[in-house]
């Protein structure tokens, strides 16, 4: 009987250290949260895709300011995908405000805020922010 009792502690000592490798290995993961510049490329052609779009769509009047909304919808859900699952903060108010001002029928054709939004992005993640900025947050 006491060969199980000493086997025993044994085998919850190797379980006690292997439930620590396994936390400092989560940690490693959860820390390595920086979207890559190729990622945010391709994220900032999209929108200006969707700008120059938004151009186009304002020489025709009648029918271009609805394609225009159906399109930004298209643009809104793909970028609250991407922000959902790459970004570990998500940039509500920035998110929201870009997407009232798309909405707006002639200013959300002519303004350019999907892109804004993405550069702002890139602006913070690279450490850009002007100083005064950091303090507003």
């Amino acid at each position: 009987m006491p060969d199980y009792v000493a086997q025993l502690n044994q085998e919850r000592i190797k379980d006690k250290k292997n439930k620590k490798k396994i936390r400092k290995r989560k940690k490693m993961t959860e820390q390595a949260s920086k979207v890559t510049d190729i990622e945010l490329s391709l994220i900032l052609c999209l929108c200006l895709l969707k700008d120059a779009l938004d151009w186009l769509l304002l020489f025709v009047v009648g029918i271009g300011l609805i394609l225009s909304r159906i399109t930004n919808l298209f643009i809104t859900g793909i970028l609250w995908l991407w922000c959902i699952t790459r970004l570990h903060k998500f940039p509500t108010k920035r998110f929201v405000g870009g997407f009232i001002i798309e909405m707006i029928p002639v200013i959300g054709t002519i303004s350019p805020s999907w892109t804004a939004f993405i550069i702002s992005i890139w602006v913070e993640q690279k450490g850009y922010t002007p100083k005064f900025l950091k303090k507003m947050k």
